[in-house]
């Protein structure tokens, strides 16, 4: 049976803006060439639960959490605009898209609901505790996307499997005088 080799008309490449998401964007860019797709940069702003607000800065009012979250969505939509602007003069059909809510949400969300083909985006690696609090965005994507879903881990970043033991400096032997 034959099987055709997919297209992507559009791809989603969502970012952090960290190194990882930067890394994993070039990617998306390249295969945007390659396809001649669409690509919608995505960035998702998850805010902090007003409980953490009170613990992470005791008498914190509303008001000003509500303009520090205001400040930092109008820092992350001048990153998306320079983004877009910069691949639209590279000849790229791109756009920018800024949601609020839980990351992995929201991607599989507008994957979903834009017609997204390809959803790209990077991994941070994280292993043990950190892993287990803060989880994987990227796995729950990839678990629930209804597209093909292309991760990207940063070349810098060593895979830490859990149950790797430490490596041990080697003894230097003694030298005699």
């Amino acid at each position: 049976m034959f099987r055709s080799v997919p297209t992507f008309t559009k791809i989603l490449a969502a970012t952090d803006f960290s190194d990882d998401s930067n890394h994993a964007l070039a990617y998306a860019e390249e295969l945007a060439r390659r396809f001649s797709a669409e690509i919608v940069v995505m960035h998702v702003d998850q805010p902090l639960a007003p409980v953490m607000v009170s613990e992470l800065s005791p008498g914190l009012d509303v008001s000003a959490m509500n303009r520090i979250a205001e400040e930092q969505r109008l820092l992350a939509q001048r990153e998306l605009d320079q983004l877009t602007a910069r691949m639209r003069d590279g000849g790229l059909k791109s756009r920018g898209m800024l949601k609020v809510g839980a990351p992995f949400l929201e991607i599989v969300n507008a994957a979903h609901n834009d017609g997204v083909d390809l959803i790209v985006l990077g991994t941070h690696g994280r292993s043990g505790l950190a892993h287990v609090l803060l989880g994987s965005v990227a796995e729950r994507v990839v678990r629930k996307a209804h597209c093909p879903v292309l991760t990207i881990r940063h070349p810098g970043r060593k895979f830490k499997h859990p149950l790797d033991r430490p490596e041990k400096p080697e003894k230097s032997e003694k030298s005699e005088k």
